[in-house]
């Protein structure tokens, strides 16, 4: 199904399209289903990962290792499978990276049940797991928009935008409840079910297409970090995203899972309230969200109770929501479809890089004291935040549609 339609008014000027919800379409609904249940098997899949090296070590550091384990592996792969997405058609990637995903739970659901698992099983599954994410993510975002209209493709974006936010909060707390009332294992084989309905959701969608003119892999690759480098407003929210996932949620992780219930409902208002904005500022919007979330973050950090600091953590999950899913948009709507899935791959790393975060924190916060260490990223960012709005017109004025403003 093409993502574009026509752009024009009686008198030839660019005029934005009718809106539209994305769930309107057969597609995207069966897409979103598989979706939904897939990040949530993603995010209940390290959740058990986490207790059960935990509980084999008792080390903090495991901890870590396990992310790191997941994050570099991923970061890796993001790129190459952006490439892999654009090259073979991006459906078949997502239905094989959702049986790998499941198999690799299961084993080691297996694994734990008979009492034999060991604390190398569970890295190199953690391992294993990052690169199957690392293909998954790109071909994602290349594959989503080919399933609606142009008119609903900003519905579509930030209906997907907000499905790992929001299982980031619904997997950890009824797969934490699941696996304190049964064991471990049962969280890997429910987190398998979840990747396994991904699979099937992948039999009932139409195909993307691939491309015709593969080059070499790394001249494809090229492609796409020369299209970013070429347009100023992507490689600035490129920058903008990598510093917030690694500044923002890094540097406040502490702050924020003291008040991780906070973040729900807010993330879904964002979600809503981007669909009913009319995007002719947002490049405010998306300036003004990061720097809300980073100015919230440091009162966060210095927070004199915890409910009060769960009230904090909810304006700043909005100011984050509207911030990352607001940028999401905007890339999305400049990138060509022939190069989605490279593009994508390297805004993808984003989410990699979220989950080192916690390790400089931690480090950081060793050195200088916990409430010093959380205070450091939303400086840097907001300090990075005004740089761009004094120098980078383009984005402070940017128009959410680029047939109205580039």
């Amino acid at each position: 199904m093409s993502t574009t339609e026509p752009y024009q008014d009686r008198s030839g000027r660019p005029r934005p399209v009718r809106r539209a919800s994305a769930l309107a379409y057969r597609p995207f609904r069966i897409y979103f289903i598989g979706s939904l249940l897939a990040m949530n098997a993603l995010r209940l899949g390290a959740v058990a990962q986490g207790l059960l090296i935990w509980d084999l070590t008792g080390s903090v550091l495991s901890l870590g290792i396990i992310a790191a384990a997941v994050a570099l592996p991923m970061m890796i792969v993001n790129v190459f499978g952006g490439v892999l997405a654009d090259r073979f058609e991006a459906r078949n990637i997502l239905g094989g990276s959702s049986l790998v995903g499941a198999a690799l739970l299961v084993t080691l659901g297996i694994l734990d049940l008979n009492g034999i698992v060991q604390p190398w099983h569970v890295v190199t599954i953690a391992v294993m797991s990052g690169l199957v994410a690392g293909a998954d993510q790109p071909s994602r975002q290349a594959y989503f928009p080919s399933l609606v209209p142009a008119s609903a493709l900003k519905s579509a974006i930030t209906i997907n935008g907000s499905l790992l936010a929001s299982a980031s909060v619904v997997a950890p707390t009824l797969g934490g409840l699941l696996i304190a009332a049964a064991a471990t294992h049962v969280g890997f084989f429910v987190a398998a079910g979840g990747w396994v309905a991904m699979f099937i959701a992948t039999l009932f969608l139409p195909r993307r297409g691939s491309s015709k003119n593969q080059r070499s892999v790394i001249r494809e690759l090229a492609t796409g970090f020369s299209f970013i480098r070429n347009h100023r407003v992507l490689l600035v929210l490129m920058v903008l995203t990598f510093s917030n996932m690694l500044m923002g949620l890094g540097g406040s992780a502490c702050s924020l899972r003291m008040s991780i219930s906070s973040e729900v409902v807010p993330g879904k208002l964002a979600s809503c309230f981007l669909q009913l904005a009319s995007g002719r500022h947002a490049g405010k919007l998306i300036l003004g969200a990061a720097a809300a979330f980073s100015a919230t973050m440091l009162l966060v950090a210095n927070s004199p109770s915890l409910w009060f600091g769960m009230a904090l953590a909810a304006v700043a999950h909005f100011g984050n929501g509207m911030f990352n899913i607001s940028a999401l948009v905007a890339v999305q709507l400049r990138v060509p479809d022939a190069i989605r899935g490279r593009v994508m791959g390297v805004f993808a790393i984003s989410q990699s890089i979220g989950l080192l975060g916690g390790l400089w924190t931690g480090a950081l916060a060793a050195a200088i004291g916990l409430r010093a260490g959380m205070l450091v990223g939303p400086i840097i960012l907001l300090a990075l935040i005004f740089t761009v709005f004094v120098t980078q017109r383009k984005v402070r004025e940017l128009h959410e549609d680029p047939a109205l403003h580039g």
